[in-house]
């Protein structure tokens, strides 16, 4: 069988199996990309040829002190409610010896994905909840304020999942983790009841995906070929329909060449209790295709994106 490339882009939102007794949601605070810029912590990369933005979170860390502050002082807020933390800057630790690794190891295939930088972190922080936090000091004569805003995003498929804003009492003292404490303590509980209310609907409903099957110009053969028993493209919908959880499960978009599912559902977990995510639920589809005799090969993305690679030569 010739190449066929087949890139299930599965962008997910949706945290954990269960609530109660299962474990909390965990949560990774990161600076809000304005508030990088802001104090000139915000970095270019080429991304494909394209230039484009991120934030130099380990710059921050070592030279902001009141972003520690920041971070530690919202951590214990969220660890009150349960939630499970994910320390930055240890993720950017381990990022940084993976980078190390994967400077002298190459993919069997010659190539890799890439990734952006904060994909990258996705992937290996693997929080399920990003909390982007900004805040700046307000003087009037004085008197000092501080305006602090929170962003809860889903680290698969960035979408908003809660936010709020609030502005401390004017005062004469500049100590940060006052200032903070009055800030965020008016609008707490209304955040923290918006991040529940978006698990409660993740675990009535499933994981939210997006799957995109697309076929290489080359192949060969396309989603139309047949498989013996069925077309493949039809093999594909049928074990979409089969597995999904809920939602979308017809292809939005359907050709010879693609294949695109969006608002797609997949289940939080096993019967077991184990999470399933995008990985997790797609090895069930690349050993059905293994069946057909079309070879594959895995590759992560971020927390929201997985590629098989199907047929294709070493």
């Amino acid at each position: 069988m010739k190449k066929l490339l087949i890139t299930l882009a599965v962008l997910t939102a949706g945290i954990l199996p269960s609530f109660g007794q299962a474990a909390m949601p965990s949560i990774m605070v990161v600076p809000s990309d304005a508030w990088c810029n802001e104090n000139g912590f915000l970095k270019t990369y080429e991304n494909e040829g394209v230039t484009s933005y991120a934030a130099d979170y380990r710059a921050a860390l070592v030279n902001s002190p009141e972003l520690k502050t920041v971070i530690s002082f919202i951590n214990n807020k969220m660890a009150e409610e349960g939630f499970r933390l994910v320390d930055l800057e240890a993720t950017l630790k381990n990022i940084e010896t993976e980078n190390a690794l994967n400077s002298v190891t190459y993919s069997s295939m010659g190539d890799a994905m890439a990734e952006t930088p904060r994909e990258q972190m996705s992937r290996v922080a693997k929080a399920d909840i990003w909390i982007e936090v900004t805040w700046g000091l307000n003087q009037l004569g004085p008197q000092k304020s501080l305006t602090f805003a929170m962003r809860a995003l889903d680290s698969y498929s960035q979408k908003d999942v809660a936010s709020a804003q609030g502005t401390s009492g004017k005062t004469y003292m500049v100590e940060m983790p006052v200032l903070i404490e009055e800030a965020v303590s008016s609008y707490f509980y209304d955040f923290t009841s918006q991040l529940k209310s978006y698990f409660e609907e993740i675990l009535t409903n499933g994981r939210e995906i997006t799957l995109e099957v697309r076929v290489w110009e080359n192949a060969g053969f396309n989603l139309d070929s047949d498989m013996t028993d069925d077309l493949l493209g039809y093999i594909i919908e049928d074990w979409v329909m089969e597995n999904a959880a809920g939602g979308m499960k017809t292809p939005v978009t359907a050709s010879e060449n693609i294949l695109v599912f969006r608002g797609l559902r997949i289940p939080n977990s096993t019967p077991e209790g184990r999470q399933v995510d995008a990985r997790y639920w797609t090895r069930p589809l690349v050993r059905l295709l293994r069946e057909h005799d079309i070879s594959s090969k895995l590759y992560t993305k971020g927390l929201g994106q997985v590629t098989i690679v199907l047929g294709q030569s070493e």
